[in-house]
């Protein structure tokens, strides 16, 4: 492993697995896995690691491993709070200046999203609905804004993990309506109703769970 330090390319393999939903919630994670899997030494294994646990990711559990933790009800309430706040500020810093070229970059997500209505697969469905939130955001063109967002996104992928496959068996979740809805509200210059729009949007996804 070359360029970045051997810790952080192992920190972000990890995570990535974890957003791809290679381990569940209450996974246990061991460093020797992990070792071999990247073929490093320990050091670098276990100070990514422990990051993971600094972050609330893991929890470290004494002779046994690193356990992926759970996301709990209440946590999926208080993040979805933070996302409203993030996203509706986003949207009023960009909404008055969105291009031309950026709204036909929202519709052609969403004429993305409308393509694979029926596809069975919750991970296909719940990225594109991550595009088109972090797009939206990055119009605002904060980068402390869209790093925020795409941490709350990132929890938000393994609330999905964790959720999103029994919900799309029980046929639970939304069309994704919201997104278009959206877009013509935006084109409209309409701020009030997008406003509107994106909240019941963003709570669609703790409404679906809880």
């Amino acid at each position: 492993m070359q360029g970045q330090s051997i810790k952080n390319q192992v920190y972000e393999g990890i995570m990535k697995d974890i957003l791809n939903g290679v381990y569940q919630a209450n996974d246990i994670i061991n460093e020797r896995t992990i070792m071999e899997k990247y073929g490093v030494s320990k050091t670098p294994v276990r100070e990514a690691l422990v990051q993971l646990c600094s972050e609330e990711v893991l929890n470290n559990i004494p002779r046994f491993g690193y356990q992926l933790t759970a996301i709990l009800p209440g946590q999926i309430v208080e993040i979805i709070e933070y996302r409203k706040v993030i996203e509706l500020g986003a949207l009023e810093l960009c909404f008055f200046r969105l291009t031309k070229e950026q709204i036909h970059e929202l519709k052609r997500q969403n004429e993305e999203a409308i393509r694979i209505t029926d596809t069975r697969d919750s991970k296909i469905h719940w990225e594109a609905n991550n595009l088109f939130h972090r797009t939206l955001c990055s119009y605002c063109g904060n980068g402390y804004i869209q790093k925020s967002l795409a941490d709350a996104m990132n929890i938000c992928t393994r609330i999905s993990n964790q959720y999103f496959t029994k919900l799309w068996n029980e046929s639970k979740v939304t069309d994704g309506s919201n997104h278009v809805h959206l877009v013509e509200a935006i084109e409209s210059g309409d701020l009030e109703r997008a406003k509107s729009i994106l909240i019941d949007d963003v709570e669609s996804f703790k409404k679906e769970i809880l």
